[in-house]
């Protein structure tokens, strides 16, 4: 007769496929809270890598402008210009007012002949010595334009 008894509700209760049910629908809710959060990470880095695309392009449409500016700026007909226009009185030099340094030379500098009658020198100012040295310690760097 015992084979015969109804099981009670107290008696013999498995927790084991429960708790297996349990962690699996946690394993997959995990999983898919995990793969929804990748997805928009993916978005949003999208968005934010669209916006630095642009703003680099934006950057190298100003630098090319800002290139082109000063290339226009530091052109020879230009700086002409400017000087006739505020009027400096400025011309090409002449040979011997260019002196050229050489690193770890000494070059004797002469000052050129006064051609125009000699100001009245003001007090405050020093005359330079009739001769004098120069003496450069590096070389300067080459001029590197590009057009």
């Amino acid at each position: 007769m015992a084979k015969n008894r109804k099981i009670s509700a107290g008696e013999n209760v498995r927790f084991g496929p429960a708790v297996k049910a349990f962690f699996i629908c946690l394993l997959i809710g995990s999983l898919g809270v995990t793969f929804v959060w990748q997805k928009r990470q993916i978005y949003s880095l999208g968005v934010q890598t669209e916006k630095l695309e642009k703003r680099l392009a934006t950057l190298k449409r100003e630098n090319e402008m800002r290139r082109q500016q000063m290339a226009m700026l530091q052109s020879l007909p230009y700086l002409d210009a400017r000087v006739k226009e505020l009027k400096l009185g400025l011309g090409v030099p002449t040979p011997d007012q260019i002196l050229t340094l050489v690193e770890g030379s000494v070059t004797r500098v002469v000052p050129r002949p006064a051609v125009q009658p000699a100001p009245v020198p003001a007090p405050a100012i020093m005359q330079p010595a009739p001769t004098y040295l120069a003496y450069a310690t590096k070389a300067l760097p080459p001029v590197n334009r590009k057009r």
